[in-house]
């Protein structure tokens, strides 16, 4: 048993240097990095290529397959239930307002975990990205060109008199909230709700989904400042129990 559970953390310990780089490595370049015996991290990646987790090019380098990323984004699911959960728990206590976890859905944004102070579930609702409480930090990684294609057939309804009127106000916005780490909406799809969202990264860096927090303007807008920093560590948090690093080989 202590040989296998050896075995597993060696075999874990490659994947992770392998898929942490931006290019391919070989056996000296993985064992050179580790501080392991070059024989063992040859055998080990040989191991993890029948498995169908590596593929290696004609180099004899080794790169993650795709069966890494779909096992690792159903793993990052799972944990964005068991964590999400939490982390909402700690953003109630930690600001005393409604929290919530919302995903991407096409050109709108859904909650899909919260943890609620008062009011009505969210759950399965859908907004209109460009107006919606998380819909910045949703869109937080993306270019202008991105942001307009995304928009391309969107017709800016105008809910409120703060809702953005065109891709360029929505992208405008969106600078604005990246200078800060977190974004401010106030009452652009609902007057008189004011929300405080950062972006949730998983594994792979990308944006996964948003953390934010909601309640009346006349209540959370004076608290902005000081709770903005805050959404953006718990943000932070979790984006690290989903498994976000930065790239550790270069």
């Amino acid at each position: 048993m202590v040989v296998e559970v050896k075995s597993l953390a060696r075999a874990l310990d490659v994947l992770r240097a392998v898929t942490g780089s931006d290019a391919p490595l070989s056996a000296t370049m993985v064992a050179d990095y580790l501080g392991r015996d070059r024989v063992q991290i040859a055998r080990t990646l040989h191991s993890l290529e029948s498995a169908g987790f590596l593929e290696r090019d004609g180099d004899r380098r080794y790169a993650p397959s795709p069966r890494v990323f779909g096992v690792s984004a159903q793993i990052a699911a799972a944990r964005l239930r068991t964590f999400g959960t939490e982390a909402l728990r700690q953003t109630v206590e930690a600001t005393g307002e409604s929290a919530f976890i919302a995903e991407v859905r096409g050109d709108s944004s859904v909650a899909v975990l919260e943890r609620l102070v008062s009011g009505v579930s969210w759950v399965g609702r859908s907004f209109p990205l460009y107006c919606d409480d998380a819909g910045q930090a949703l869109l937080w990684d993306c270019e202008r060109d991105e942001v307009e294609l995304i928009f391309r057939d969107t017709d800016f309804v105008a809910y409120s008199s703060t809702t953005p009127t065109s891709t360029a106000d929505f992208y405008q916005r969106l600078e604005r909230s990246r200078e800060a780490g977190y974004s401010l909406v106030d009452g652009e799809s609902q007057p008189g709700v004011y929300a405080i969202a950062a972006p949730v990264r998983d594994f792979t860096g990308t944006v996964r989904c948003a953390l934010h927090i909601q309640g009346p303007t006349h209540t959370l807008a004076p608290r902005a400042r000081e709770l903005g920093p805050t959404i953006r560590e718990l943000a932070g948090q979790l984006s690290e129990r989903l498994g976000w690093r930065p790239a550790v080989m270069r």
